[in-house]
């Protein structure tokens, strides 16, 4: 997510002046002769609340913690009580990114573990230059 994009979600009420924390998870790629990984932060988060999207070369990485975002503005059950102070909010996010031509889209596998999301893009072998055999006329 660029700086703009940051910024006008925050002029629309989905970050600071919504009361609800900005969260751009960290990331890391890495190229291999053979795939790609990306290994995303995501503390407090399971699968459960990490959706991944594929298409035509642009993988979306999206959460939305709906339980919490829900019950932050409502009085908890517990005795009619409701809250005087609430830090910890609902942290949504959505990251895109544009993969190379070279992937192999129908092999992309995650896994989720200690916090980690880890994403393996397979790439395509490369077509190898092919001799072609010339005939005597």
């Amino acid at each position: 997510m660029n700086t703009l994009s940051l910024f006008n979600e925050w002029l629309n009420g989905d970050g600071f002046c919504g009361y609800q924390h900005a969260f751009t998870p960290n990331v890391d790629v890495i190229e291999k002769k053979d795939s790609y990984t990306l290994e995303m932060d995501l503390p407090g988060k399971t699968e459960n609340d990490v959706s991944l999207e594929l298409n035509d070369k642009v993988l979306t990485i999206a959460s939305v913690d709906e339980k919490e975002a829900e019950t932050s503005e409502k009085k908890t059950s517990e005795n009619d009580a409701q809250y005087l102070l609430r830090e910890r909010r609902s942290a949504k996010f959505r990251r895109s990114f544009t993969l190379p031509k070279d992937i192999d889209s129908e092999n992309v596998r995650a896994e989720f573990k200690n916090g980690v999301l880890s994403i393996k893009i397979p790439r395509k072998a490369q077509e190898q230059p092919k001799r072609i055999a010339i005939q005597v006329a």
